[in-house]
C-alpha cells in the first residue's frame, strides 16, 4: 500500500518523482487560476483542513471551534464536500433525516453533535451561498477544503497528526503532501494534533481525549470504567484515517484488543457487524453514526473531544473574536 511507503519513507518512491513534478506543474496553475475567480462571502470562513492525504484528526478539531464559536455567541454553520455520500443534488442540508450513506460520515457527526447548520455540496461556493441564504449564520467553517481556492476564506488552520507527521515530505505520488511544504508558511494556524516527533514552530497542540463509552443501541451514556464490558478483551473497529491512534487510545484505557480496521469513510453494514458478536464491539463516533439502527446488543462508540491547554484554549477564542469581529466591534 503506497500510503505505508510514503511514511515508511520508502526508497522506491523516488521513481515517482517525474509524477510528482507535473502534479505540482498543474496544482500551481490551478491555484493561481482559482484565486484569481475567489468568491468572498459576506461572513468570514475558517477553512481547517491539512496538507496532506489520509486522516489527521480534524473534525474533532472542527467540532471543538463550532462548540467554542457557539459559546462566544456567534452563530456558526459548517459546508463539507459530503465525502463518501451518494446524494443526487446538491446543495443539500445535513439533518435528522438525512443518513452518513447520503451526506457522508463526517458532516452527519458533525451535525449531530453540534446541531448547527451544516451543508454539503463538492462545490463549497454554492454550499455556503446556500448556508447564507437559508440561516443566519455569522461565521462559516469548511471542514477540509485547504485546496478549494475558489472558496474565499478569512482563515486557514491546518492540521497535522504529530505522530504520524508529513511522512517523506514529497508532493503525490512519491509523497502524501497534496502542497508542498512551504503552504504551511502561508496559513493562519498550525495545530498539531497529539505529541508526537513532528513539531512546527508556533503551531498549538490539541489531544483527543475520551470522555464516555455510548451505547449504541439504547444512546446510553457510561463512565470510561472498562468493567462494565464484562470482558478486559474487545472488538476494536475503526474506519479512520489512522486507526492505530484510536488502538492506542483504547489500550490505554486498560483493554485488550481484537482489532478491525477498514479503510477510511468504509461503510458498516449488519454483515460485518454480525461476524463480532462473541465479544463487546467499541467503534469510533465516526463509524458510529453509520450504523444506529443497525447495531447489535454489544456495539459501543468511544467518544473523543478536542482538548487544549487552556492558555492555548484562551488563545483560540480571541483567534474567533477577531475574525467575526476585526475591527474589535
Amino acid at each position: 500500500m503506497i500510503e505505508n511507503a510514503w511514511y515508511q519513507k520508502a526508497g522506491w518512491l523516488v521513481l515517482l518523482r517525474p509524477l510528482s513534478l507535473l502534479y505540482r506543474f498543474i496544482s500551481k496553475r490551478r491555484r493561481v487560476r482559482l484565486t484569481e475567480q475567489a468568491v468572498t462571502m459576506d461572513v468570514p470562513v475558517v477553512v481547517v483542513g491539512n496538507i496532506s492525504v489520509g486522516g489527521t484528526g480534524k473534525t474533532p478539531l472542527l467540532i471543538y471551534l463550532v462548540t467554542l464559536a457557539k459559546s462566544l455567541g456567534f452563530n456558526p454553520g459548517v459546508v463539507s464536500r459530503g465525502y463518501g455520500g451518494q446524494a443526487t443534488s446538491y446543495p443539500m442540508q445535513v439533518s435528522d433525516q438525512t443518513s452518513p450513506e447520503l451526506v457522508g460520515d463526517e458532516p452527519q457527526m458533525i451535525f449531530e453533535k453540534t446541531g448547527v447548520p451544516v451543508v454539503v455540496d463538492p462545490n463549497r461556493v454554492s454550499a455556503c451561498q446556500h448556508l447564507l441564504d437559508q440561516h443566519s449564520v455569522d461565521i462559516i467553517f469548511s471542514d477540509d477544503g485547504l485546496q478549494h481556492y475558489l472558496m474565499g476564506r478569512q482563515f486557514e488552520i491546518a492540521v497535522i497528526d504529530s505522530v504520524r507527521g508529513l511522512g517523506n515530505q514529497q508532493l503525490m505520488p512519491e509523497g502524501p503532501l497534496r502542497e508542498e511544504l512551504s503552504r504551511l508558511n502561508e496559513v493562519d494556524l498550525v495545530v498539531l494534533n497529539g505529541e508526537g516527533p513532528f513539531s512546527y514552530p508556533g503551531a498549538l497542540t490539541y489531544r483527543l481525549s475520551p470522555t464516555a463509552f455510548r451505547h449504541l443501541a439504547s444512546g446510553e451514556q457510561k463512565s470510561l470504567q472498562i468493567d462494565q464490558f464484562g470482558s478486559k478483551t474487545v472488538y476494536a473497529l475503526a474506519g479512520i484515517g489512522n486507526p492505530s491512534r484510536f488502538f492506542d487510545t483504547l489500550m490505554g484505557l486498560g483493554l485488550e484488543l481484537k482489532t478491525i480496521p477498514l479503510r477510511d469513510h468504509a461503510p458498516i453494514t449488519q454483515e460485518l457487524l454480525d461476524q463480532y458478536r462473541s465479544l463487546p464491539l467499541v467503534m469510533t463516533d465516526k463509524d458510529a453514526v453509520k450504523c444506529h439502527s443497525i447495531a447489535p446488543d454489544n456495539c459501543w462508540a468511544l467518544s473523543v473531544e478536542a482538548e487544549f491547554a487552556p492558555k492555548e484554549a484562551e488563545h483560540l477564542a480571541q483567534l474567533l473574536k477577531r475574525v467575526v469581529n476585526p475591527n474589535g466591534e
